[in-house]
């Protein structure tokens, strides 16, 4: 097995954003091949190799070394980005074939010139070697998460620099069409804070009260002076201002201050479903609730052409009233908790097959998650989250659709709902749309009957906001 025939695909007649072109020009110095003797796969940097054999036995190797490979270069690049920006930005067909590009040349990717004119590997090598670095630093014993400590920082900013276009808006413009959009600053000072969410490298979150209107509100507060892609947030502030939906956690306004952006959001003070999720028993017609208003938004998302790629009981917000809502933009989700559910480059457990395979990357990759999420709200959590998240990458690629240890106490609309969602298959696999139509959905219980399990959530992790 080589490694072109490993990568090799048919490609599909798909519409929208699934219908990813195939990365071009592509010449690969390493070649991958798989001992007919050991099933070892072979021609990978040792350091690669070694972690690969601390977590995928070699008997599940020789079993399946497409997944294994796949799942090793989609977790290289999951490492080697910034796991944390200020705004998750918008996924749409364009960031996908970007992406793709960038994995596929994990190994060794488009030819680069020398000073002379002349094809050069120097910094092909490099970005391996940082790359090999980073996973020999990989603290594996903490949980493999996706904020590492590494030793190779430097590797975005020398491709940062490879892609440089000279055509960067500058600060001054930034600045100039931020203040455009955001509200007078002197208006801030309606806002008296209260309580702080948490803190990470991208800003803070804190709640606020909007003394003229007694309306609670969630800020996020983003020192630019930190921000290298500042054009990023500008884009990013324009696009919220536009998107508004029921199911959604809105943007409200934006103010400048001292070079700090203030994001303010709507605040859902019944917090996570996963407070939820972990420490109460859902029944079904709660579950189909929670299911439905998600749908709302998912549906909403794809009709702009935007895939959200991180559905997950963290990013799905509730109110006292169980009032649902997507958090989208990454702006209140994983700011603090359980570092193995923190965001990778779309989180592990919840990842559709063709994410880590990139076949038929589209839109229906939030379907695949909202089923792994119903099955949260079954079991408690999504399968392999025992797992580290490489192995847990290897899992999906090779096992496709997971077991469902309740599966034989739902009902059939039930179990016919998940059918749809977890179809390894995309074009089997259902669409917001379609699901929104499913006899599931059409025994909601009332979303006044999740207040209780909020309550009793907050009362168990003394959470109350």
């Amino acid at each position: 097995m080589n490694f072109g025939k490993i990568f090799s695909r048919k490609r599909p007649v798909t519409e929208g954003p699934s219908d990813i072109g195939h990365p071009t020009n592509v010449q690969h110095e390493f070649h991958v091949v798989k001992n007919t003797e050991t099933g070892q796969l072979e021609g990978l940097p040792s350091a690669w190799i070694r972690f690969m054999d601390t977590q995928i036995s070699k008997a599940e190797q020789n079993e399946n070394p497409d997944a294994a490979l796949q799942a090793l270069k989609y977790y290289n690049y999951s490492i080697r980005k910034k796991p944390i920006e200020p705004f998750k930005p918008l996924v749409t067909k364009k960031v996908i074939e970007e992406e793709s590009e960038e994995i596929e040349n994990i190994l060794g990717g488009n030819e680069r010139k020398g000073a002379d004119g002349s094809p050069s590997k120097d910094q092909d090598r490099a970005d391996i070697d940082a790359i090999t670095a980073d996973m020999e630093s990989a603290e594996i014993k903490d949980g493999g998460t996706d904020e590492q400590k590494w030793s190779g920082e430097n590797v975005d900013e020398q491709l940062l620099r490879s892609k440089a276009d000279g055509n960067q808006k500058s600060d001054e413009f930034i600045y100039e069409e931020l203040r455009k959009i955001c509200r007078p600053t002197s208006e801030f000072k309606k806002f008296t804070r209260s309580l702080d969410l948490g803190a990470g490298a991208s800003g803070t979150v804190f709640i606020a009260t909007d003394e003229e209107t007694s309306q609670r509100v969630a800020i996020k507060d983003i020192d630019m002076m930190k921000q290298q892609k500042k054009e990023l947030i500008l884009n990013e502030i324009r696009v919220m201002k536009d998107f508004n939906h029921e199911n959604l956690v809105n943007f409200l306004d934006a103010y400048l201050v001292d070079n700090h952006l203030y994001a303010v959001m709507e605040l859902l003070d019944g917090g996570p479903l996963t407070d939820v999720v972990t420490e109460t028993v859902m029944k079904e017609g709660q579950i189909a609730a929670v299911c439905k208003e998600v749908l709302k938004a998912i549906s909403f998302l794809h009709s702009k052409g935007i895939i959200h790629r991180d559905i997950k009981s963290d990013n799905v917000l509730l109110g006292m009233d169980g009032t649902v809502k997507v958090t989208d933009f990454g702006f209140c989700a994983n700011i603090v908790g359980d570092e193995k559910r923190k965001t990778f480059v779309g989180t592990p457990y919840w990842m559709a097959p063709e994410v880590v395979t990139r076949k038929l990357y589209g839109k229906k990759v939030d379907i695949w998650s909202l089923g792994i999420m119903a099955i949260e709200m079954i079991e408690g959590e999504p399968p392999y989250l025992k797992e580290l998240p490489f192995r847990a990458m290897y899992l999906i690629a090779a096992n496709g659709r997971p077991q469902i240890p309740r599966w034989l106490t739902l009902s059939p609309n039930f179990q016919d709902f998940l059918d749809k969602c977890l179809q390894v298959d995309v074009n089997q696999r259902a669409s917001a749309d379609q699901l929104l139509r499913h006899k599931f959905l059409q025994n909601c219980m009332r979303l006044e009957t999740l207040t209780p399990l909020i309550q009793a959530a907050q009362k168990i992790l003394r959470k109350a906001m």
